[in-house]
């Protein structure tokens, strides 16, 4: 069993939490508890600490809005986020995961950029299978590399113009069916394990009352207000990537 201090348990059990409730309302804020997670247990294995976390909240979400769930354009996007995966595999023995969260970072500004421009002038989303396929690859690759393809998911989920219900329903599934594959590449590399998987069971209560909070608290927000929660979101991410 893993020796842990009192302010790693704080850290750990707060990144629980808002991993549900990052599931289940404003996504992108989940960078936070990654951040949380990986100052509890710094290296690798906060990942794979993470991860059955990560799951167990998609799985409460798809039962809360397992009917909202755009598939075709999920359809569009597995083939590129599995090729990403893959990419990411490699990416983390060949490239320093410094240098490439610091491009995730940059992708996440621009993507913001862009889906702001979009809004502003009036332009037609872009769902195209160009468009969604490179948006595959970069959240399979960030997922795998560094749990951090929410906000680049995000970006691309508010570009197409999705109402907030639709929103969470297909981001809900995508990441599930996409985590669920990663758990064998984390077991390759050892970082999902007996000693996590303890720890994970104990963290659950927190992540089931974080997915509550967060279907609570969605009810509550208008559309203008998802929106730019989702935006500061993914602005938060993004210099947590380039700063830190």
């Amino acid at each position: 069993m893993l020796d842990i201090t009192i302010l790693q348990i704080v850290y750990f059990g707060t990144a629980a939490a808002l991993i549900g409730f990052t599931k289940t309302t404003v996504g992108g804020v989940g960078i936070l508890a990654v951040l949380l997670a990986a100052l509890a247990f710094p290296g690798k294995v906060s990942a794979g600490i993470v991860l059955p976390m990560l799951i167990a909240a998609d799985v409460v979400a798809v039962m809360y809005y397992r009917r909202d769930c755009q598939w075709h354009i999920l359809f569009k996007l597995f083939p590129a986020a599995v090729a990403g995966i893959v990419l990411g595999f490699f990416i983390a023995d060949l490239v320093p995961i410094d240098l490439f969260q610091k491009l995730i970072g940059l992708i996440i500004l621009i993507g913001l950029v862009l889906s702001l421009m979009v809004e502003t002038l009036k332009l037609k989303p872009n769902s195209s299978w160009p468009v969604t396929s490179v948006v595959g690859i970069i959240a399979g690759a960030a997922s795998m590399i560094a749990n951090a393809a929410g906000p680049v998911f995000g970006i691309f989920l508010l570009q197409v113009g999705l109402t907030k219900e639709k929103f969470v329903g297909t981001r809900s599934w995508y990441f599930l069916i996409l985590n669920i594959v990663k758990v064998p590449f984390f077991l390759q590399l050892g970082t999902v394990n007996a000693q996590t998987l303890i720890l994970d069971l104990y963290a659950l209560p927190l992540v089931f009352f974080g997915a509550w909070l967060g279907v609570k608290v969605l009810k509550l927000l208008n559309i203008t207000m998802f929106k730019w929660l989702i935006r500061i979101a993914a602005i938060i991410a993004a210099i947590r990537l380039l700063v830190f």
